[in-house]
């Protein structure tokens, strides 16, 4: 499997790429990323068809660890596909001393 670090997400062109936020539709609306696609992972054998082919997918949820799963999904579909490890949650730890 394919990964980022949290980290990365900054570096990431959403116009180049599909940022796919599986956290629940709640958790997007208050943090969710501009551009990014939120299908909640309660929903995600049925939000598929949502995510187009021809661009790299990268799965974010809270901790790392549904996105791991989603990620192996979408592998096993043929997307080309990245887990974001450690999720939201580092990616908090790693902002807290970035500039707003």
């Amino acid at each position: 499997m394919k990964s980022i670090e949290a980290a990365e997400i900054t570096a990431l062109d959403v116009s180049m790429v599909t940022l796919l936020d599986i956290r629940s539709k709640e958790e997007f609306e208050l943090n969710g990323f501009a551009g990014s696609v939120n299908v909640p992972f309660d929903s995600i054998s049925s939000g598929l068809s949502q995510l187009p082919k021809d661009k790299p997918v990268y799965v974010l949820c809270r901790t790392g660890d549904l996105s791991a799963e989603v990620t192996e999904i979408l592998e096993d579909r043929g997307y080309n596909v990245y887990n974001i490890e450690g999720g939201f949650a580092a990616y908090t730890v790693y902002c807290a001393g970035c500039e707003k």
